[in-house]
């Protein structure tokens, strides 16, 4: 199990690169929907791991407030046309 935590680690790091140098709005914005993945993943294993129920709640709520925070960003931050870069 321990392996499966440390290998997450190294996914949402690897995630978290492609946030900061990505070229575009959707690159980056894809890389956010990956870390949020990463981040309720590892909360799904720690639940699991520890033995405690209440992780497992506190993934399901992250997952949905990531979810309304990505669909935010693309009605507010995105660009005005298929084309656009907003980097």
């Amino acid at each position: 199990m321990i392996y499966l935590i440390y290998a997450t680690y190294a996914l949402t790091a690897m995630s978290l690169v492609r946030l900061v140098i990505g070229p575009n709005f959707y690159d980056r914005l894809l890389a956010l929907n990956m870390v949020s993945a990463h981040v309720t993943l590892l909360m799904a294993f720690y639940s699991v791991y520890y033995g405690h129920s209440f992780y497992l709640d506190v993934a399901l709520i992250y997952a949905l407030l990531s979810f309304t925070e990505i669909v935010a960003y693309v009605r507010l931050i995105g660009p005005a046309h298929p084309g656009d870069s907003v980097a």
